[in-house]
């Protein structure tokens, strides 16, 4: 007796497995309507819209090769419709995606058909900010200016300061040699006013050149003040 109820409760075991495996066998994958042809992960929600069996759970399963899969799970209203609507933050590529409906804790139904898609990265990520590629672009060329701006301005400030030193050097060389220039024309007066005070009368020719001297030493202080200028305007 206990032998035969041992191997009734068996048969009822393997039945209602058995029975849960031709059930779940039988469960009408779900149909995916409405997908998009393109999607953008920093810009846009990704939408997915299909159809099961009434108020039921389904299975929505994004894959890429090379990356992990993405699973999300909804329910299906009354009517047995059933929306995805999340931002995913999906790799540029092209991702499939299919819908399975989950009938208990182990089994579900076969896997719709595949929707194919083409995920569109138009930027980067950073501490959770969205920047996009345009915006880093744009910010590229602000600080290329700001360079460019930078370094005109720093050049132009060297090369006034350069024009100042110059000037000054110009102007305490300009200084020198007119108090030299001076310093000659008042020791060389200081010699003939000596020889004149002395007796000693100067011939016409000593005369001549004592003109000439005087003459050569003006002219030369002339024309120093000339190149000086001439100097500065072009500075």
């Amino acid at each position: 007796m206990k032998l035969f109820k041992l191997f009734s409760f068996s048969l009822s075991l393997v039945l209602l497995f058995a029975g849960t495996l031709i059930a779940a066998e039988h469960l009408p994958a779900p149909t995916i309507n409405i997908s998009p042809d393109v999607y953008y992960p920093l810009d846009e929600i990704l939408y997915i819209e299909g159809v099961s069996r009434p108020n039921s759970a389904v299975q929505i399963q994004l894959t890429k090769q090379g990356a992990r899969p993405v699973r999300f799970t909804v329910r299906s209203d009354v009517n047995g419709e059933w929306v995805l609507a999340e931002k995913v933050p999906l790799t540029a590529g092209d991702w499939e995606v299919r819908a399975r409906l989950l009938h208990a804790k182990d089994s579900a139904s076969s896997w719709s058909n595949p929707r194919v898609f083409k995920a569109i990265v138009s930027g980067i990520t950073v501490g959770g900010i969205n920047i996009k590629f345009a915006f880093l672009s744009f910010l590229v060329v602000v600080l290329l200016a700001l360079g460019i701006a930078a370094f005109w301005y720093f050049s132009w400030k060297v090369k006034r300061l350069n024009a100042r030193l110059l000037t000054k050097e110009i102007r305490e060389a300009k200084d020198s040699v007119r108090e030299g220039l001076s310093e000659l024309r008042r020791d060389l007066l200081d010699e003939l006013r000596i020889l004149e005070l002395s007796g000693k009368k100067l011939s016409a020719d000593e005369r001549a050149r004592k003109e000439h001297v005087l003459r050569e030493l003006d002219t030369l202080g002339r024309n120093m003040e000339k190149e000086i200028q001439d100097i500065e305007e072009k500075l």
